[in-house]
């Protein structure tokens, strides 16, 4: 059971898994946040329901098309803070590597740090 706070709403459940991401790249596949934007200041953030092996097969061939968001038990939103819970103990993966266990909240910091392109750097000199 893990209940899930985004901005202002509650989510309370049980999940496969659930995803934040800021680009529609995610390990490799390019769709699993098709309607990312570095630009919007917000999460993409992605819920997938206690699905079945087969609805779990289903979902995750529709993901690589960029269609899994369409599915009636998986909750594609965009959030600026997310904050997770669970009872009992879950563990976090971030970008592939260990990243302790939940509770944990994601904050997007919006233009927190500037990224700066060669052109950009010829400017300012």
């Amino acid at each position: 059971m893990v209940q899930i706070e985004y901005d202002g709403k509650l989510f309370e459940g049980e999940i496969m898994m659930f995803l934040v991401s800021n680009t529609n790249s995610v390990g490799g596949f390019e769709k699993l946040a098709p309607n990312a934007s570095l630009q919007d200041g917000m999460f993409d953030f992605i819920i997938v329901k206690k699905l079945s092996f087969p609805e779990f097969l289903h979902v995750a061939s529709l993901a690589l098309r960029g269609e899994h968001i369409n599915h009636p038990k998986v909750m594609y939103v965009h959030a600026n803070r997310i904050k997770v819970q669970v009872k009992g103990d879950m563990q976090l993966n971030l970008d592939g590597e260990y990243g302790g266990v939940l509770p944990a909240e994601f904050v997007n910091m919006y233009q927190h740090f500037q990224m700066l392109t060669p052109k950009d750097r010829k400017q300012r000199k």
